[in-house]
């Protein structure tokens, strides 16, 4: 699986993540207007369905497994412009997308 995540989105992960047992989340749910949308959460509690679907010294991503199947070729950026600073997850793999890029497409 590939997914590259960018020196400004490590940086911001370094300062979400309080502790060194906390680790990004990203799951994919069904929604938006092209089908399918990514939700990023801090979180610190793995199960067994979960993956490590990233890892880079203290920077981890973990999803699920049906999550997972939609994260290869994902870029995990991070904003601070004005009008909507945050991660941005997109995918180059996604056949379409939203005109806001909030939702996609495989």
């Amino acid at each position: 699986m590939s997914i590259v995540v960018t020196d400004v989105a490590k940086d911001q992960l370094r300062i979400y993540q309080k502790t060194n047992d906390e680790f990004m989340r990203i799951t994919v749910e069904s929604g938006g207007c092209s089908g399918m949308t990514y939700k990023a959460t801090i979180d610190s509690n793995i199960s067994e369905q979960d993956e490590i679907v990233y890892e880079d010294g203290d920077i981890k991503i973990v999803s699920d497994g049906r999550s997972a199947l939609y994260l290869s070729g994902l870029l995990v950026d991070y904003s601070n412009d004005l009008i909507q600073s945050g991660f941005r997850l997109s995918n180059s793999n996604a056949s379409e997308s939203c005109a806001c890029g909030a939702s996609f497409a495989v």
